[in-house]
């Protein structure tokens, strides 16, 4: 069935960019999503990122019936590149991204671009919700845009960008930290966009840290546009990641001169130490084998001295034993907070062995 249509007077061409990395299994419900939009015209850029499973031939196989959609092929070079290869590609006027294991609502486009355009907004931001698996629906626990409004630079700078540094005083940090669940003016973005960071692991969040600050006015829409499904790199985390995990929060220190920021910013990464260990821990990923390793890696980095410095107080059981260096210990403390996470995790993987 054909999606009903409600375009605007007047009717900017979106781009919506797809980095698609082996993703055979569920990418077709992502285009499926994309072709059902009650907005037109949509410019649909497919980036496959070096995939060495069936999914070249899907996507060709969609560019093939619909010719709003292209396929860009390129050698695996990461998500971070493959969006930039997508924005270089872009003709909209506005563009959108939208990662290949997830979808949007059927009229999420069409809410996004006419507040864009009713705004003058160089950034619209929606509201999300998580999808998990093949069990429906859910809302997420991290907040939600309460009201439709625009958030002018000034107003952004003072009030919300400190959310970027653990003082989310919104309750948005989840929210205006993805690249997705935006809609970008496309000029202001090539404009203002930085150099590619490499990170394989939050480099939207960085992203969005660059780019902000240059908005003159940010629209930020009360309604759910993306829907958001568990997996990726942020669902299947690994110790290999942990590097780009202490390089984003280095960074972003580098990225702010007040002290409380700062603080703050180093708090959140204390914090992200203990879940991105935990999740590995649920996951198996980390093991009282290899906690050793992610140890080492923690005391070879500035940020974790002076994160423990800034945070002298940060002394219990699991942090006490890091700061003594008892690996064995530490992964302890993961495990005895974990045990119904890791028990809850494998009795899901088992389920959807079955259904699938």
């Amino acid at each position: 069935m054909q999606p009903h249509l409600h375009p605007a007077p007047e009717t900017p061409l979106v781009s919506i960019i797809v980095p698609v990395y082996n993703l055979e299994t569920c990418v077709s419900s992502c285009l499926d999503s994309l072709l059902a939009q009650t907005w037109l015209p949509l410019e649909i850029i497919l980036v496959n990122d070096g995939s060495t499973d069936g999914t070249a031939r899907i996507l060709n196989a969609y560019a093939e019936r619909h010719p709003g959609i292209r396929v860009i092929t390129q050698a695996n070079a990461g998500v971070d590149a493959a969006r930039y290869a997508g924005m270089d590609a872009a003709t909209g006027e506005y563009v959108m991204f939208v990662d290949g294991d997830d979808a949007i609502f059927p009229d999420s486009v069409e809410a996004m671009v006419q507040m864009a355009v009713r705004e003058r907004a160089d950034i619209v931001i929606g509201d999300y919700v998580r999808h998990l698996d093949r069990f429906g629906l859910f809302r997420r626990k991290d907040g939600h845009i309460p009201h439709s409004r625009v958030v002018k630079r000034e107003e952004f700078l003072s009030s919300y960008y400190s959310g970027f540094f653990g003082m989310d005083r919104h309750g948005l940090f989840y929210t205006y930290g993805k690249m997705c669940i935006k809609l970008y003016r496309r000029e202001f973005l090539l404009d203002n966009r930085p150099a590619p960071s490499g990170l394989r692991y939050a480099e939207d969040q960085l992203f969005n840290l660059q780019v902000f600050p240059a908005a003159e006015r940010i629209a930020v829409l009360a309604r759910e546009v993306y829907i958001y499904k568990f997996g990726g790199v942020t669902g299947n985390l690994s110790l290999s990641l942990f590097d780009d995990m202490l390089l984003l929060h280095s960074t972003k220190l580098t990225m702010t001169d007040r002290e409380d920021w700062k603080k703050s910013e180093l708090g959140a990464f204390l914090n992200n130490v203990r879940s991105f260990l935990a999740t590995l821990a649920v996951s198996g990923e980390l093991t009282a084998r290899s906690m050793p390793e992610a140890l080492e890696k923690l005391n070879g980095s500035a940020i974790w001295r002076q994160a423990l410095e800034v945070h002298p107080s940060l002394n219990d059981p699991f942090f006490s034993a890091m700061r003594r260096n008892d690996a064995a210990a530490a992964y302890g403390e993961l495990s005895r907070h974990t045990i119904l996470k890791k028990t809850a995790y494998r009795l899901r993987r088992a389920i959807l062995k079955l259904v699938r």
